[in-house]
């Protein structure tokens, strides 16, 4: 039995909305921006842009089913196949448009990197704004260390004590962003500013809920309804129809946990780690449906922080604060969560489409077997190119591990 929270709506008016708004403002010739993951995502509502998401619009293409032939595409043209799948992707829907999924992304006027995370970030960005010969601009955060950043909570990323002298500068490189935008789009209207942060703030504490309500036993729902949570988080968190839906996807959830109903007979409960691998999302539900759950997924966690509406340079800079941005020592935040979750099992996900979020797989999985007694099995499962993962091997492996565990 699989039984899931019954989000698919939910999104399908949310996508609705978020698309009739890119409509209106392309009619009214509003700029076009394209913007990364750990973006101020509230900017673009501050300043009424019309956003696009390379990385969106790649796993949106995978999930279509088109992102194959727009990676060889982009290797057909010179690009090496060791570059991020997103990246490649993205590429080749440029390159060769009639071979990408519709609606494809608006030509940029400016592009917004960031260095939160992926170094490849700032270099795609730099790319894109070459082909297109449009502006762009980088938000270089810190690689937070010990001695920068201590007791960061895991999903909402506050943190007992974090160096003014990195917050700032973090600070001064976000206020040089707004002045950027300003110049591009027009005046910054601060009421404007805090009424976007205002609706920011709400939405991201309801996102925290649903999360915290995920590890509730047994699991609430799938991972094919909470990994979408991510494009709420990274890109659209400061709109109110991201808030609508998290309104209505928390009321679901928590009226779930209250009749203590999962989305299967839960056997085992998994967290699991690694982008999506967005054109084979079948994976969850398979072994859901052997009722082995996912309380916790640290991709979608790593994308949630909490929002301050009355300290909005700060907030944004806290988005940083994930622990795929920290040294390794960071991994204590994790190990909580996990024990919280009480956790049987993990399934970690090796993305050759993503050196960056691979490189911590195997640290990961030291720590729970020594931390918590918990083994992992590790898969290697690009984002965006389903040919380097045959499902029906990776479900000979589930299999096996799910019957180790039982």
């Amino acid at each position: 039995m699989w039984n899931p929270l019954g989000y698919k709506e939910l999104y399908r008016s949310l996508f609705k909305k978020h698309l009739a708004r890119q409509e209106e403002l392309l009619k009214k010739g509003r700029p076009v921006g394209w913007f990364f993951s750990f973006h101020p995502s509230e900017l673009i509502y501050v300043f009424d842009v019309v956003s696009a998401f390379p990385e969106q619009y790649s796993a949106y293409c995978a999930a279509r089913g088109s992102s194959a032939a727009l990676i060889d595409e982009a290797i057909s043209s010179g690009y090496s196949h060791f570059l991020c799948d997103y990246f490649k992707t993205t590429i080749g829907s440029i390159i060769s448009p009639e071979k990408a999924t519709k609606p494809l992304m608006p030509k940029p006027d400016f592009i917004v990197g960031t260095r939160a995370l992926c170094v490849a970030h700032t270099e795609m960005a730099e790319v894109f704004a070459r082909y297109y010969k449009v502006p762009r601009f980088f938000v270089n955060y810190p690689y937070w260390t010990k001695d920068s950043l201590k007791n960061v909570d895991e999903l909402t990323k506050d943190a007992e004590w974090v160096d003014e002298i990195y917050l700032e500068y973090v600070i001064s490189r976000l206020k040089k962003l707004v002045e950027f935008m300003e110049g591009i789009a027009g005046g910054f209207d601060e009421e404007r500013m805090r009424e976007v942060f205002k609706t920011s703030e709400k939405t991201s504490e309801l996102l925290i809920e649903i999360l915290k309500l995920m590890m509730s036993k047994p699991t609430p729902g799938s991972q094919r309804e909470i990994g979408d949570l991510v494009f709420i988080a990274f890109f659209v968190l400061g709109s109110d129809y991201a808030l609508e839906f998290c309104e209505k996807a928390y009321e679901k959830i928590k009226e779930r946990v209250k009749k203590r109903e999962g989305v299967s007979e839960e056997k085992l409960r998994f967290l699991t780690f690694g982008i999506m691998p967005w054109h084979t999302l079948e994976l969850y539900q398979y072994c859901e449906s052997k009722g082995a759950n996912f309380p916790v997924n640290l991709y979608v966690n790593a994308s949630v922080h909490r929002v301050e509406a009355k300290d909005p340079f700060r907030s944004m800079a806290k988005r940083s604060f994930h622990f795929t941005n920290c040294d390794y020592s960071f991994l204590d935040s994790v190990i909580k969560t996990a024990r919280k979750a009480d956790i049987d099992g993990a399934l970690l996900l090796e993305n050759t489409g993503c050196r960056i979020t691979s490189a911590i797989i195997y640290p990961l999985a030291e720590r729970l077997k020594e931390d918590l007694g918990v083994p992992s099995l590790i898969l290697e499962a690009p984002q965006c190119d389903p040919r380097m993962m045959p499902i029906e091997r990776a479900k000979t492996k589930i299999d096996a591990f799910i019957e180790a565990l039982l």
